[in-house]
């Protein structure tokens, strides 16, 4: 499914913003692809299923066309007998994309739908305490509920918020926590918990993003957890992946 002309315009005139935005606030970062990305024969492009769930989607994630392709792939490779998890949904694009993806399989959407919790000045500085407020709980229901779709939207801050529910088991996880405490607690409370199937994988956004605090999670997740190993994927979202799955 091609882009119509007013779909093109309109992705231009809005990566023309975003780009002008960057220089007026004087942000580092808005780097030039020198070499183009080649989407011919990309079979997941070719995929009417994901080209729709992308159009669906498109106001209610800043998730972008890349992100969304490894989302969509990498879900499908995890045990459909496991549910999928989402910490940190916002307006709830990314878990209705994650459903389309495996439409048979639970997904369990968490957000605190009042911003975050605690910033670290020196980790979390590409946010700010107003972002991320806009949205709510039943908004997120409801996109589930008119698609007659198995979701659980759980309202607080992740893992506090599900402490005493039954989410597991869990076979992939999207971590959109953005920050430091969010991202570590998320981690730890998985593994501690035992939430995870075997050979689950975990995609974290923002990773190698300059936002620093869920590099720095990472980091120490993976130095006290020796059976998980962190790739990152182009562009800007880190891969968790056990050791167990490379035989290992």
């Amino acid at each position: 499914m091609s882009l119509n002309a007013w779909q093109q315009f309109r992705d231009r005139v809005g990566y023309s913003v975003v780009a002008l935005g960057c220089r007026f606030a004087q942000v580092k970062g808005n780097y030039p692809i020198t070499k183009p990305i080649n989407p011919i024969d990309i079979e997941v492009l070719a995929d009417p299923k994901f080209q729709a769930s992308v159009t669906e989607v498109a106001d209610l994630t800043l998730l972008d066309t890349p992100r969304l392709a490894n989302l969509w792939q990498l879900c499908r490779m995890t045990d459909p007998r496991g549910n999928i998890l989402e910490v940190g949904s916002y307006k709830g694009g990314g878990a209705l994309h994650l459903s389309n993806s495996c439409p048979e399989r639970k997904v369990i959407a968490c957000d605190s739908f009042g911003g975050f919790e605690k910033l670290d000045a020196e980790l979390d500085h590409n946010f700010d305490d107003y972002m991320f407020k806009d949205n709510s709980r039943q908004k997120v229901e409801g996109l589930f509920k008119s698609r007659g779709r198995p979701c659980e939207v759980i309202a607080g801050f992740f893992p506090a918020s599900c402490r005493g529910k039954t989410i597991a088991p869990v076979s992939f996880v999207h971590l959109d926590a953005d920050i430091y405490k969010s991202t570590i607690e998320s981690l730890n409370f998985l593994e501690d918990n035992r939430i995870l199937m075997e050979k689950s994988l975990i995609v974290l956004d923002d990773y190698l993003r300059h936002a620093d605090g869920v590099v720095q999670a990472v980091k120490e997740f993976t130095a006290a957890h020796k059976d998980w190993m962190a790739l990152p994927m182009f562009p800007g979202q880190g891969l968790l992946v056990p050791r167990s799955s490379f035989g290992a």
